[in-house]
């Protein structure tokens, strides 16, 4: 549960409360992040690793678990040669 820190407002000179999360909160979130990167660059062995100390940790799967199931595979590499520029003269023939 975050935390709720007294804020004071300088305007109406009230206190405010801001919600801020724990620690162990932003490192869960911080991880889930990592994993969703992990997954849409394709490196599912790394997304694993990661999603096993989500568990460790004790957050709840439901939502990442969809997300590993659903992910795009990435694109396939193009040839450079393929693709390269025609190699083209400074001058004209003549």
């Amino acid at each position: 549960m975050p935390e709720q820190v007294p804020v004071r407002s300088v305007r109406t000179g009230g206190t405010d409360y801001l919600e801020l999360p724990t620690p162990e909160e932003a490192q869960i979130e911080a991880l889930r992040r990592e994993r969703e990167g992990y997954m849409r660059r394709g490196l599912t062995d790394r997304a694993a690793q990661v999603a096993a100390e989500l568990r460790r940790l004790g957050a709840e799967e439901a939502a990442g678990g969809e997300a590993e199931r659903t992910a795009p595979h990435p694109p396939p590499l193009e040839n450079a040669a393929e693709n390269a520029p025609r190699q083209r003269t400074a001058r004209g023939r003549k």
